[in-house]
């Protein structure tokens, strides 16, 4: 109980003193740092929708990326539109992959390969060539009709709770020895009480021997209870500990940590607007379309 009241002390004064007097801190040491990183994170968010929805066309088996990216650009352009289009495809019955041949998919495949992998397909090994496009047409032109069919085939398959680990852990911990001044006292009154060990064992020792059983019973539960509460407050106080917040409050901004921190927002900053470029990069590639990315690779390998 002394230890599980220290390491709840502890963890009130990490989130009610210290977390709040850092993010202070750091909202007025580096506000500007903070926009920027919040400002990217919105156009990567948006960015990422927007990829999203177009890769979810091209699963419909629309002809590629640029088609795909037109229609979805057109859909949020024409809000009013969206419905008929959905109605058209669901009364198709989900059938538009179907009226591309063979040779169109395959077409479709090399082209994909020599722009996403940067590899001829020519160079690819017959089997790697059929495993590969075999993937590619069951990614990319599937049928909307099968989506639930697929949602359902995965979401029935067995998966691995996240806490699992974590209770096979606190599991084992449980099992750890009860405390031996109780066990020891324990002792004792079995020697006591035990009727097999008293000649002149009567009803009120019989109810005592059954009420120091039924306490010790309880007592292990409580300490099981409190044991496993200890543990995942100490659990997270030690990973408290590893961050910048930590004890701030006491000992306040040093020029080590301010450094720090700074560091740490540009490199964080530099990561993500690497990710935006890509996304952009990405969705312009997209918009120009294979045509249009043919002409700016020709210049580019003239240059």
């Amino acid at each position: 109980m002394a230890r599980l009241e220290k390491a709840r002390l502890g963890w009130h004064r990490f989130e009610r003193k210290d977390k709040p007097a850092f993010i202070r801190w750091r909202a007025r040491e580096f506000g500007a740092l903070l926009s920027s990183a919040r400002e990217v994170e919105m156009q990567i968010r948006d960015g990422q929708a927007l990829v999203h929805e177009v890769e979810m066309e091209m699963r419909r088996g629309f002809q590629d990326a640029h088609t795909a990216y037109q229609r979805v650009m057109f859909r949020r352009n024409n809000p009013s539109a969206a419905p008929e289009e959905g109605a058209e495809i669901h009364r198709n019955g989900g059938r538009a992959s179907e009226k591309l041949s063979e040779f169109e998919k395959e077409a479709l495949f090399q082209e994909w390969v020599q722009r996403s992998l940067g590899t001829n397909p020519d160079k690819m090994d017959d089997e790697a060539y059929s495993t590969t496009f075999e993937a590619f047409k069951s990614h990319m032109f599937r049928s909307p009709l099968e989506e639930p069919r697929l949602r359902n085939a995965v979401s029935s398959a067995p998966k691995e709770r996240p806490t699992q680990r974590l209770e096979e852990e606190v599991e084992v911990k449980e099992e750890r020895k009860v405390d031996a001044r109780v066990k020891e006292l324990y002792r004792a009154l079995v020697r006591r009480l035990h009727p097999d060990l008293r000649a002149d064992a009567s009803t009120a020792v019989s109810a005592l021997w059954h009420e120091v059983q039924e306490a010790y019973a309880a007592m292990q539960v409580v300490l099981a209870e409190l044991e496993r509460a200890l543990w995942a407050l100490e659990k997270s106080l030690l990973e408290a500990e590893g961050e910048d917040a930590w004890n701030f409050a006491q000992v306040g901004p040093t020029p080590d940590l301010r450094l720090q921190v700074e560091r740490q927002l540009k490199s964080d900053l530099a990561g993500r607007t690497r990710h935006l470029d890509v996304l952009t990069k990405t969705i312009a590639e997209w918009e120009r379309g294979p045509i249009a990315n043919r002409k700016v690779r020709l210049v580019r390998a003239a240059y």
